[in-house]
């Protein structure tokens, strides 16, 4: 993580994507998306540039325009999709830099995506994973990063991959998984399926022997089975 100070980078501004003006300093003061900020020191506000809306002074944080007092400047440093500082961790949203209230910010460690851990349990996307009471257990998948396992659930998006044979569960192409009875494309399990002949059709189609998927749901459409190899009376 990199601090780049406005007052260094030529005409004293940063241009994002799509020509957004994200922070500028002019006449001695500092806006950001054209907004003042009245309270910002300009000789030295610094942002990081793979966070428009990240900021500091020499005396404070900042999340777009809004002052953070309440973070502690000198210990605030990133830690992959979240933020601490000596008190506490935190998640930034939309419109904010919140602080996770239940996390431990002397434990907690960011596990690749939008995971993270500590003593007491995982966190995905700043929400407590419930089902994750063993944070120093929870690993993510190294082949997707929506995926992450413990030692008994298997999770996707935060969520808990419903009945998974966590022992048998193997990740498949374009968000299918499985274990050796049940399917999953992505963190639901696909209705009525017949494990022993379900078979990946291509993208987020599949079927079994008696049903044609697309992604959890069964389609039960005559021309789209018929697409797939279905007789009429199949369904």
């Amino acid at each position: 993580m990199a601090w780049q100070k406005i007052s260094d980078l030529p005409d004293q501004r940063f241009v994002g994507p799509y020509g957004i003006e994200y922070w500028r300093i002019h006449e001695g003061q500092v806006f950001h998306q054209g907004r003042l900020l009245r309270k910002a020191d300009a000789a030295t506000f610094e942002f990081i540039p793979a966070h428009y809306f990240i900021a500091r002074d020499a005396h404070a944080v900042y999340h777009a325009w809004t002052r953070l007092p309440a973070i502690d400047r000198d210990s605030f440093r990133q830690c992959g999709d979240y933020w601490l500082d000596n008190r506490h961790v935190y998640c930034e949203y939309e419109t904010s830099l919140k602080a996770l209230a239940e996390a431990d910010c002397t434990t907690f460690r960011s596990l690749g995506g939008a995971y993270g851990a500590d003593d007491h349990g995982g966190w995905y996307g700043g929400r407590r994973m419930k089902q994750c009471v063993r944070g120093d257990r929870l690993q993510l998948s190294p082949l997707d990063p929506l995926f992450a396992l413990d030692d008994t659930h298997v999770y996707c998006d935060g969520k808990p991959l419903p009945g998974v044979d966590r022992t048998r569960w193997r990740l498949l192409n374009d968000g299918f998984s499985r274990d050796d009875s049940r399917i999953y494309y992505l963190e639901r399990k696909l209705p009525r399926v017949d494990a022993a002949s379900w078979r990946q059709l291509q993208g987020s189609w599949s079927r079994d022997h008696k049903h044609l998927f697309h992604m959890f749901m069964i389609e039960t459409d005559p021309a789209l089975r018929a697409q797939h190899g279905f007789s009429d009376d199949a369904g």
